[in-house]
């Protein structure tokens, strides 16, 4: 049973982006995180057309072959790859932007991440306001949560059309360990309506939400408490990395699953990032938090009912994100 109080951030009317294909999601990016977005993405039943738009174009153009040859299998849903440019990115209902430098190991901060990918995120922005884009832009690089409100910033939409993927991925991470600590399926209503769910910054300041419901999950003998429990979620991807050097699958599918409740205007519950304007008393900063995600982006912010140490825990996050920001703004004379 949810105590939260869910508050309205201004959206905009009830129109979707004037794209002209409502089934085409363009992802800009080809790495491993963009091809997995790509490959998840053409498994789904609820897009026509995907474009892929790449920094080498004989690379793209390999792998819009390799999809292509994917999509002919039969069984599967008919969908169009497109080897695109801006103006064909501009021409969807949702952009997916995973380019850039992908996280390293512990020889680089997120400041350092941020400073190399600031640039070609809003060098992307900027051409896809060029060429008109009005659809729903989601950031799956990182730093995600500050590089969503460059991106935001940089193209002029409106703050609800600018989703980052938050810390649905951590969400999907606390609830296998939920799952696995009760012995049931993660993706079953029993979790579904504990609310277990990551708030805050994606890998800052990653906290559980309902943290007082969290504790009331029954445990087997000897199983690791709640803390023990987020900890293993904070040291999920770092060990992902660890062992093969990169993450993709979990984030592909969070993309997919973004890309889903907006076309299909769910008005789904996810755990992603969204400009808060005076939720958890933060103003003017992109967090992890529950939103309704529908065909305009993020049409509602939830703000949970959260004690004073995990309020405090969010205003952390907004601080170092404000920090960080303001440190890469000075750092290039902005």
């Amino acid at each position: 049973m949810s105590n939260a109080c869910h508050t309205e951030n201004p959206a905009p009317a009830d129109t979707s982006a004037p794209a002209t294909h409502e089934n085409r999601v363009c992802v800009i990016g080809c790495g491993r995180v963009g091809m997995a977005s790509a490959y998840a993405l053409i498994q789904s039943s609820f897009i026509r057309e995907l474009v892929l738009v790449g920094r080498s174009p004989e690379r793209t153009e390999g792998e819009v072959m390799d999809l292509e040859h994917a999509v002919a299998v039969p069984m599967k849903p008919p969908v169009k790859v497109i080897h695109g440019d801006y103006a064909e990115a501009a021409r969807s209902s949702v952009v997916v932007v995973t380019a850039g430098e992908a996280t390293s190991g512990p020889g680089m901060s997120r400041l350092d991440l941020l400073s190399k990918n600031i640039g070609i995120v809003r060098d992307i922005a900027v051409k896809l306001k060029a060429e008109g884009f009005a659809g729903v832009l989601v950031m799956a690089s990182n730093p995600v949560d500050i590089l969503a409100q460059v991106a935001q910033e940089a193209c002029g939409l409106p703050a609800g059309q600018v989703i980052g993927t938050g810390t649905l991925i951590d969400t999907a991470r606390l609830r296998g360990l939920l799952a696995e600590e009760l012995g049931v399926e993660p993706r079953g209503g029993r979790l579904r309506h504990r609310g277990a769910r990551g708030l805050g910054d994606r890998g800052v300041e990653r906290r559980p939400g309902r943290r007082r419901q969290a504790r009331t999950l029954p445990r087997r003998a000897g199983a690791p408490g709640l803390r023990r429990l987020l900890d293993r979620v904070r040291r999920a991807g770092p060990e992902v990395v660890r062992r093969k050097g990169h993450t993709a699958y979990a984030i592909g599918l969070c993309v997919q699953r973004i890309c889903e409740a907006v076309l299909r205007n769910e008005r789904a519950v996810l755990a992603v990032s969204a400009l808060l304007q005076g939720e958890y008393g933060i103003e003017g900063v992109y967090l992890g938090t529950p939103c309704v995600a529908g065909k305009n982006g993020v049409e509602r912010v939830i703000e949970l009912d959260l004690d004073a140490g995990e309020r405090e825990g969010m205003q952390a996050s907004a601080n170092l994100l404000r920090g960080m920001r303001q440190d890469i703004l000075e750092k290039d004379g902005a």
